[in-house]
């Protein structure tokens, strides 16, 4: 007897295959996204933000350098978010990243921020500069294992300094006297965790304060900001990347549908060809955005 023709709009099952009830591939297929974007989410935290800070390092320090040269660097006044400002050393701890103005979430990817409403690195008063111990590279990583006495070079547009560590706190333990602090100092602020917690999951800010012992104290133009937006505050995430986040998402939920519908009418190599550029992309969108919401320092 001959057998009706095939109908090719129904999707049959490859052989060798166990068909699973609607419903329960829908979930399965949902838990499979979220197991992805999760591992992503935490492959872009650990890894690939650190490589996007790095390339953004490499940008800022050649714009800084030529500053310097120009005698161009900002030296007070309102500085735009994210301008480098200054050059950080500290050979102890192999540290060495470009200031950025600004401590935002979005500012410290990237890189140590200056905290806009205090003087810049020299200048009378204490600078202080936020840096991220995770994400983003983790600059000031190992900001905590600083030691009494050593010592931090600074390069600013008046001039290169030198800070000697006072000590490092945490929650709790007690501020240096303004003797300690000196006319001019710097405070380095961060982020570590408790016991298991430590290296991966930041739960508190840490301090490293320092005062001025090589150079002279710079002058401070006037017009500095007298207060700062909450989102650059300590352990503030940005609460405008929600948005952004909520719209690539659904951006990616789209896709992910295309290409659910495409599985059943393209080859192989035409799915992979088009659906992982896209599907890479918007997971990256994404993420960038979602990791502003986590604190800043973190």
């Amino acid at each position: 007897m001959q057998q009706p023709p095939a109908d090719e709009s129904v999707i049959r099952p490859r052989p060798g295959a166990v068909p699973l009830p609607a419903p329960a591939a829908v979930v399965v297929a949902m838990l499979t996204g979220l197991a992805v974007l999760g591992l992503w989410f935490v492959l872009y935290a650990v890894f690939f933000s650190g490589l996007q800070e790095s390339h953004t390092q490499r940008v800022l320090y050649s714009q800084l350098r030529y500053e310097l040269a120009q005698a161009t660097v900002p030296l007070g006044g309102t500085i735009a978010a994210r301008t480098p400002i200054a050059y950080l050393q500290i050979p102890a701890i192999g540290l060495s990243q470009v200031i950025v103005e600004g401590t935002s979430a979005e500012d410290l990817a990237s890189g140590p921020g200056h905290l806009p409403d205090s003087p810049l690195p020299g200048q009378a008063g204490d600078s202080v500069i936020y840096g991220r111990s995770l994400t983003f590279g983790g600059p000031f990583a190992n900001v905590q294992k600083l030691r009494p006495g050593t010592i931090i070079t600074i390069t600013t547009g008046q001039s290169a300094l030198g800070f000697r560590v006072i000590d490092v706190r945490g929650p709790g333990d007690p501020v240096p006297t303004p003797t300690q602090f000196g006319q001019s100092s710097i405070t380095l602020v961060t982020s570590a965790g408790h016991g298991w917690r430590n290296g991966w999951a930041p739960d508190h800010v840490i301090y490293a304060d320092a005062t001025l012992v090589i150079g002279k104290i710079q002058p401070a133009p006037s017009g500095r900001p007298t207060a700062v937006p909450a989102i650059d505050g300590e352990m503030a995430g940005d609460p405008a990347a929600l948005l952004p986040v909520f719209l690539w998402l659904a951006a990616l939920v789209l896709v992910a549908a295309g290409l659910a519908w495409a599985y059943t009418r393209w080859t192989g190599w035409q799915l992979w060809l088009v659906g992982v550029p896209a599907v890479l992309a918007l997971l990256w969108l994404t993420t960038s955005y979602a990791i502003l919401l986590l604190p800043n320092l973190a």
